[in-house]
């Protein structure tokens, strides 16, 4: 779930705990529309895209949401915990 910055600082302190638990607090976080266009420019479908500094998954997702396969490295076990939480519903939905 996303929300805005209001309305995060609305809620009771109880809840914000379950929030920062999906945060993304990687430093050098990608517009996922930008890395699609990049994606679309040099893959074409079905194809597997590298990405060696997965962060915090956008490359991933975007992968999946363009029907390319995807290779992701990353050394930081937080960044890793952040990715597989933001990319684990869009593996989900292309199940069903």
């Amino acid at each position: 779930m996303i929300i805005s910055a209001e309305k995060y600082n609305k809620l009771p302190e109880e809840y914000k705990k379950y929030f920062e638990e999906f945060r993304n607090k990687h430093p050098t976080i990608k517009p996922l529309s930008l890395i699609q266009y990049l994606i679309k420019l040099v893959s074409r479908k079905n194809s597997i895209v590298l990405d060696p500094f997965l962060g915090s998954g956008t490359t991933a997702i975007a992968c999946l949401k363009l029907n390319r396969n995807f290779i992701g490295i990353e050394k930081e076990e937080e960044y890793v915990k952040i990715a597989n939480t933001r990319i684990k519903p869009f593996i989900q939905q292309t199940k069903l």
